[in-house]
């Protein structure tokens, strides 16, 4: 039943940032601002669902935290999950809608102050697609270009982006940090990555601390990593960290098979597509030094030089202005 798996995977992400030692290591450690040192890390709390109304739980429901900061001011953090591989171009225009129905939610009921200045929100939005995220980050690069006097009427909002896979790429996590630890189990390197990161992950979460955050971590790998690297084998029923390292043992010849075989298609067909983007390239390149040449005679080394590093676009409206040259 894909609808049963999908609201296995989606519970699955909501448990692991419903837990504030998750959330507290995700902000602390991929939000660039000195202010979070006077914040009270101990008051991190999600917001009661009490406290979020119909229209805002429907249409975000990915996470509200309130933070308090030892002045007695305070900071509402708006998470939105984004998994999938597509960037949605209007995210800034959701977050816009979504920060403006979590401030009447906390004037109704009664948590803020109509009178008093609103708390601030940061929207942060969390991605783990492949692609890299191209989308607008603010409203600004969403509208249209208006004239200069009409744009400090403009609705304002930017949000933080946190592309998980492109910091993995980078090597641009910060160490000793559970989200960095859920990054990197999400955009692994195969069996041998995954049983080394779910080990830390053992390790890290020794304590009755952190034991809901343990069941957290097992019901997404349970759920939705062994599935993705697996989808062919019938996995047993695991409930427990060392149980599914000893089953990913288990099951390492599959996993590695299945890991290398994706890693060749990907490969391939990057190379195809550079191979192709190439061919093209030089192909186009040949043709505008021919009409070149036959208009004008020899090409100085300076022009057979911006030709070769010209694009395949470039390249096509250069070769069109020669056909057009009386």
């Amino acid at each position: 039943n894909p609808g049963y798996f999908m609201n296995k995977i989606d519970g699955s992400y909501r448990l692991l940032f419903s837990n504030p030692h998750l959330v507290r290591d995700l902000i602390r450690g991929f939000v660039d601002e000195p202010s979070l040192a006077s914040m009270d890390w101990s008051k991190l709390v999600p917001l009661l669902s009490d406290y979020v109304s119909d229209s805002l739980r429907q249409r975000q429901g990915d996470g509200v935290w309130y933070l308090p900061r030892q002045d007695g001011k305070s900071i509402y953090f708006l998470l939105m999950l984004e998994h999938q591989s597509t960037n949605d171009r209007i995210m800034a225009l959701r977050l816009a809608t979504y920060s403006a129905l979590l401030y009447e939610t906390l004037m109704a009921s009664k948590l803020v102050s109509r009178k008093a200045h609103l708390p601030r929100i940061l929207p942060v939005v969390l991605y783990s697609g492949i692609k890299r995220w191209t989308a607008p980050r603010s409203m600004n690069d969403l509208l249209e270009s208006s004239p200069r006097a009409l744009r400090p009427y403009a609705l304002q909002l930017r949000y933080l982006l946190i592309d998980e896979s492109e910091l993995v790429r980078r090597d641009a996590l910060p160490a000793n940090n559970f989200a960095s630890l859920l990054f990197r189990l999400e955009h692994n390197q195969g069996i041998d990555d995954v049983q080394n990161l779910v080990h830390t992950v053992w390790d890290r979460t020794i304590g009755p601390e952190f034991t809901e955050l343990r069941i957290a971590f097992t019901t997404w790998i349970k759920y939705v990593l062994l599935p993705r690297a697996l989808p062919d084998v019938a996995l047993p029923a695991v409930d427990d960290l060392l149980e599914i390292k000893a089953m990913m043992t288990e099951h390492s010849r599959a996993w590695t098979h299945q890991w290398k075989a994706e890693g060749l298609k990907e490969g391939l067909e990057e190379g195809l597509k550079q191979g192709l983007e190439k061919g093209h390239q030089e192909g186009a390149s040949a043709i505008l030094e021919k009409q070149l040449q036959r208009k004008f005679g020899s090409l100085p080394g300076t022009i057979q030089q911006r030709i070769k590093n010209a694009t395949t676009e470039q390249l096509e409206t250069w070769s069109l202005n020669v056909l057009a040259l009386n």
